[in-house]
């Protein structure tokens, strides 16, 4: 089963995703992305008021990008 990883970024930070998912394809990955950003956007509202906006990007096991979505 393909390896995707969920990384994090706003403007001045990176968290890298070094551990990753097993998930059968991109499109599950990609919905995967969609719910931990709806999870995650009621923990980071605090930061988002000063002026962060935060994204999940999404890689496949080659480090290709497959998925972006916003917080």
């Amino acid at each position: 089963m393909p390896r995707y990883y969920f990384h994090l970024r706003s403007k001045d930070q990176f968290i890298w995703d070094r551990e990753g998912v097993d998930l059968p394809d991109p499109a599950t990955a990609r919905g995967a992305a969609d719910k931990a950003a709806a999870e995650l956007r009621g923990d980071l509202l605090h930061e988002s008021r000063h002026g962060y906006c935060w994204t999940v990007a999404v890689t496949d096991e080659g480090d290709e990008l497959i998925h972006v979505t916003s917080l």
